[in-house]
């Protein structure tokens, strides 16, 4: 994802393009991908900047922390970010440039922002059950044959009470 932002740059401060992102799949890591991005970026002329933002979408596999089944997690994506047209002194260690060709390199901010946006404890569904405590069957699939009447021996004394 390298847009030529070249007409851009010689546009007047304020000049927009409107860029439209289809990507059937994007590298995380070593062992990970994005199954697809895609969306719409507004791209905009500022007076030291190119400045990128507008709404993704993207879908990674992901393990559910209840039922440990492998779903696809579907993330919404806010991007917002600014290449510098030149490092100078004006601009103290930009994290991301326009290249002297005229393009700018999307692929490590979206990178980021699917990162970022994978939830802390996935779950597969609202409703799912996990698994059992005792034999580890996948309760969404049904219940298990494992009785209930299992009582913890610190506390089978305070059965009598009731």
């Amino acid at each position: 994802m390298r847009p030529n932002v070249t007409a851009l740059i010689r546009a007047e401060v304020g000049a927009r393009w409107q860029l439209s992102i289809d990507e059937p799949r994007i590298r995380l890591g070593l062992d990970s991908s994005a199954d697809f991005v895609r969306g719409l970026l507004t791209l905009t002329r500022t007076d030291q900047h190119i400045l990128v933002e507008g709404s993704l979408e993207s879908s990674i596999p992901t393990e559910c922390v209840r039922c440990l089944d492998i779903f696809q997690q579907l993330l919404r994506l806010q991007l917002e970010e600014q290449f510098a047209l030149a490092a100078g002194p004006s601009v103290c260690d930009p994290p991301y440039l326009v290249d002297a060709n005229g393009t700018i390199d999307l692929t490590l901010p979206i990178r980021e922002q699917i990162v970022l946006s994978v939830p802390i404890q996935p779950i597969c569904r609202p409703d799912c059950k996990g698994l059992c405590i005792q034999c580890g069957k996948n309760l969404n699939e049904g219940p298990c044959e494992c009785s209930d009447d299992s009582v913890d021996p610190r506390l089978a004394s305070l059965k009598t009470l009731l």
